[in-house]
């Protein structure tokens, strides 16, 4: 089946875009957004959707400029509209005394999310492929996750899109042949001082020589996992109340209360607490409180009122 194809069946499995929508495509001129933009522009008319593109300029590289050249210039080949920005990363980065890639991904989103307001388009669509998927599963084991966070970078999360998800690198490599695509190079995907890249370029590797098809294994296990953050959101629906800022959960007793519970801290965009302290807030006595993290937590009976501090 060409790939272009099984992006489709992809994209309609996971219900990513409805007729008439409006999708930003988040395309960096590199390898991965490029072969996106080519294969979204061909499926456009049979998805019924309309598309245009978003190019961050994160002022880090010398060639910079010219990559937000190379795109635009694409897109008007393409009759694809054209977004672009452009602002000094890393002197944000130390104004904020953040990380650069958090900084730059920061920006980056504040930048899709302007354009979409401004010309309301309905859903993003970003460049992540399996074996983006493969060092998140990782990274996130590394530093430490439950089952619902391990494969967060989903097919679809809110306005959040990932159509070319279901492609390996020789997908990717293939149909860059096949059709010709060109892109520009990235040197900073090679730097090791970032950990992703350390995930990517020297412990994948080692995955390759114990499975060389590895990245369709991992892929299998977030599907499982996609399915599981499906169940627990359902659960969530039926144990938990939200109303005039206090979410109500039932207490059933069983292994998901931990994950229900945890899942109301990332409603809330606060990151939840330790497993152990989970446990705690659970295990409290009848009319038992706890602050965590902005969030006050008080027990009765059967329940938890979990009420966020407002500023």
């Amino acid at each position: 089946m060409k790939i272009e194809f099984e992006v489709l069946k992809f994209i309609r499995k996971y219900n990513m875009y409805s007729e008439d929508d409006r999708v930003l495509l988040g395309v960096s001129g590199g390898r991965d957004s490029m072969v996106m933009l080519d294969i979204i522009h061909k499926l456009k008319n049979i998805l019924k959707i309309s598309i245009a593109v978003a190019h961050f300029n994160h002022s880090l590289r010398k060639n910079a400029d010219n990559e937000e050249k190379f795109v635009e210039n694409e897109c008007r080949k393409r009759n694809i509209p054209f977004f672009s920005k452009k602002i000094d990363v890393l002197n944000y980065a130390k104004n904020n005394k953040i990380g650069i890639e958090e900084a730059a991904r920061k920006l980056r989103y504040d930048f899709f999310n302007e354009i979409m307001d401004k010309k309301r388009y309905e859903k993003i669509a970003v460049a992540h492929y399996s074996k983006d998927l493969s060092e998140t599963i990782l990274y996130r084991l590394a530093k430490g996750t439950g089952i619902y966070g391990i494969a967060g970078m989903l097919p679809i999360y809110k306005n959040v899109t990932r159509p070319i998800l279901i492609l390996n690198f020789e997908n990717l490599e293939k149909y860059v042949t096949i059709n010709n695509v060109k892109y520009v190079i990235d040197e900073s995907n090679y730097d090791t001082k970032y950990m992703r890249n350390k995930v990517r370029h020297e412990i994948l590797p080692k995955f390759e020589e114990i499975n060389i098809k590895y990245e369709e294994s991992l892929f299998r296990f977030a599907e499982i996992t996609w399915e599981y953050r499906e169940y627990i959101e359902s659960l969530f629906k039926e144990r938990v109340i939200y109303k005039n800022n206090i979410y109500e959960v039932e207490i059933k007793n069983d292994f998901f209360d931990k994950e229900i519970l945890r899942l109301v801290f990332l409603k809330s965009n606060i990151f939840p607490p330790s497993k152990e302290e989970i446990e705690k807030i659970l295990s409290m006595k009848n009319s038992g409180k706890r602050k965590i993290n902005k969030l006050n937590i008080e027990k009765k009976k059967d329940k938890l009122y979990i009420t966020k501090e407002l500023n």
